[in-house]
């Protein structure tokens, strides 16, 4: 496959995983202002923080078999049917899981009066999260995309439902989600055909061990990316106050445009990174890419923090206004940690988890001592630090790591100067004055500036193709 091959074929997937990504991200970040003006900080803080459970418990009940499902699934020459049935079997198990689970959610006081309604939570998440996993192992990116814009419009206007007419606050919230994830299930057993895959539930023991290998290793990975995104907010909610949580949590909303952004991306990556792995060139094509999301993400930060303040103003509710002191750490952070993700894949490729645990290990053990030697020293932002710093060491590690694999080239003087910019940027915007404005538009121009020829190209392509069009038109 030559390169214009190649790029023809991540870009396709690119733009596919693009309609469900952004669509279903883009009506989640419209939801926030719904949020942050309907919840008290406390109530927000709340939500967080029982989103962190389920994070953590569902990987260890359903071995995050999803992960195994998706990846054996993307094998050419793979049986589907028995891929699916092994991630059939573990559902079942999960959902009596589940159901043992009540009594303890009932005795957590946070979760207490939520206790059955999390239990429903869990298990709905599972069955949809397995069957997404597997449509988008199968390539059926389309479906998958739809599938996922469905969900997230079905979960804000029921959301707006319950909140707003009925105003049964948290408990409308995790409704909302069940209700949702219930429909993505139907939906993905409707157009994934798994519906045959049942009759067909039969065990290929060796398929399972070999699935179970991959997937089980990734449980703690799983954790470690739990301590380094969540720990940081439990830690703030008993160090500080579930209030400071709760803005502490809206932080991280600017972030997320990033990775929602480069997820999309990162994933269609994926694919050709599978297909690209014994391939003669695939060093030079792979440092290619990564150079073009480099400066992809680069200027899409330097633009998020010029906008920063006054964006965070009419974005979020006034008690909310606040978390903007800790978005440029996570700004940062979120930088290294989608260059970090696009070189895990190398991980993917060769179905090495091994590699994702010690990476997330190292992330995860720095972030955990950072946030206990900062927290009580300077508060939540000691807690953006450290997600930041533990980010940057998780990129680095991979960096050196992947080279069994490819080497990345990540010390030229364009990177270097561009991440210099950044980090100039996340210092200049704590100037309390428009002069600061000033700075930072000038900060984005010349980077720029730098990295000009990727951005003619890109232009230059979307001009032809244009006039393409109207030729044949």
């Amino acid at each position: 496959m030559n390169n214009s091959s190649k790029n023809k074929y991540l870009l396709k997937n690119t733009i596919v995983l693009s309609i469900g990504n952004f669509g279903s991200k883009l009506i989640s970040f419209f939801l926030v202002p719904l949020y942050t003006n309907i919840f008290t900080t406390a109530e927000y803080g709340t939500i967080d923080l029982i989103t962190i459970l389920t994070t953590v418990i569902v990987p260890l009940i359903t071995l995050n078999i999803s992960e195994s499902v998706m990846r054996y699934s993307m094998d050419k020459n793979s049986d589907k049917d028995k891929i699916l049935s092994v991630g059939n079997v573990i559902l079942l198990v999960s959902i009596l899981i589940c159901m043992i689970s009540f009594p303890i959610l009932s005795v957590i006081s946070y979760t207490s009066q939520y206790a059955l309604l999390l239990v429903i939570y869990m298990m709905t998440f599972i069955s949809s999260s397995i069957y997404l996993c597997f449509i988008r192992g199968k390539e059926q990116l389309f479906d998958y995309s739809i599938i996922s814009i469905v969900q997230t419009l079905i979960i804000a206007i029921l959301n707006i439902y319950f909140l707003i007419v009925l105003k049964i606050g948290i408990k409308g919230y995790i409704i909302a989600y069940i209700i949702a994830y219930l429909i993505t299930t139907f939906l993905c057993i409707i157009r994934g055909k798994i519906i045959p895959s049942f009759k067909k539930l039969s065990l290929d023991k060796k398929l399972a061990k070999d699935m179970i290998k991959y997937s089980v290793i990734l449980i703690p990975n799983s954790l470690m990316w739990w301590i380094m995104n969540s720990l940081d907010r439990i830690m703030v909610t008993s160090m500080i106050s579930i209030e400071a949580n709760g803005v502490y949590t809206v932080s991280y909303k600017l972030p997320t445009i990033i990775i929602t952004l480069t997820s999309i991306f990162n994933q269609a990556w994926m694919f050709s990174a599978v297909k690209e792995k014994d391939s003669a060139d695939k060093e030079t094509y792979s440092n290619s890419i990564f150079t073009a999301l480099f400066n992809i993400v680069i200027t899409i930060s330097l633009f998020l923090l010029l906008i920063l303040k006054p964006l965070m103003k009419i974005y979020v509710g006034k008690a909310f206004f606040l978390a903007w002191e800790y978005t440029p750490a996570l700004i940062i952070g979120t930088v290294f940690l989608t260059l970090g993700t696009f070189i895990s894949n190398e991980y993917t490729a060769h179905k090495d988890s091994i590699g994702f645990l010690k990476s997330s290990t190292i992330g995860a053990l720095i972030n955990l001592i950072l946030n206990f030697l900062l927290i009580p020293i300077i508060g939540v932002m000691g807690a953006a630090i450290a997600t930041c710093i533990s980010y940057i060491c998780v990129y680095i590690f991979r960096i050196f790591d992947t080279r069994k694999y490819l080497k990345y080239r990540v010390l030229d003087k364009e990177k270097v100067i561009c991440i210099s910019l950044l980090l100039l940027s996340s210092i200049v915007i704590y100037i309390d004055n428009y002069f600061c404005y000033l700075i930072l538009l000038l900060i984005l121009l010349i980077d720029l500036i730098i990295s000009r020829k990727f951005w003619f190209k890109i232009l230059n392509n979307i001009k032809r193709k244009i006039f393409k069009k109207k030729v044949r038109a």
